[in-house]
């Protein structure tokens, strides 16, 4: 049994139809933040359990939380961490397939120099007969 196998019978064994993770990225980081988690019989719950998986080879304990949040973020077919990066939801489905996890991504990736706030400069007070009236060496434009 491999890993989403393995968790996908531990989310379903729980009862956890739905979990949702927003990515944000950029730069050469990412954040990948838990928005919620549905659960069949207690819609007041919201949390996952902090449960332990498995053990690794070197005598790690792997817990449920940071299982999925690896998978998660490994989810996006693109770079949604590095450069200009990329943003988005991902959908974590244990019912959908019984044999497995269901991962579905809902991506847009940023394309280089789309910052979000950078404005063109617009001065609507300076038009080309001011321009022809300044020393092309010295041009400045006051606000």
């Amino acid at each position: 049994m491999d890993l989403t196998e393995r968790l996908g019978a531990i989310l379903r064994a729980l009862e956890i139809t739905e979990i949702v993770y927003s990515l944000n990225g950029s730069g050469d980081s990412g954040e990948t933040d838990l928005d919620s988690v549905t659960y069949r019989n207690d819609p007041e719950a919201h949390d996952l359990p902090d449960i332990p998986i498995f053990i690794s080879d070197r005598g790690d304990i792997r817990y449920l939380p940071a299982l999925l949040e690896n998978i998660v973020s490994d989810a996006p077919d693109g770079d949604w961490v590095n450069n200009e990066g990329g943003y988005g939801t991902v959908y974590v489905r244990p019912f959908e397939d019984e044999e497995a996890l269901t991962v579905e991504c809902d991506m847009a990736f940023r394309e280089d120099g789309d910052y979000g706030d950078d404005d063109d400069y617009e001065d609507e007070d300076f038009d080309d007969d001011d321009a022809s009236d300044m020393d092309e060496t010295t041009a400045e434009v006051s606000p």
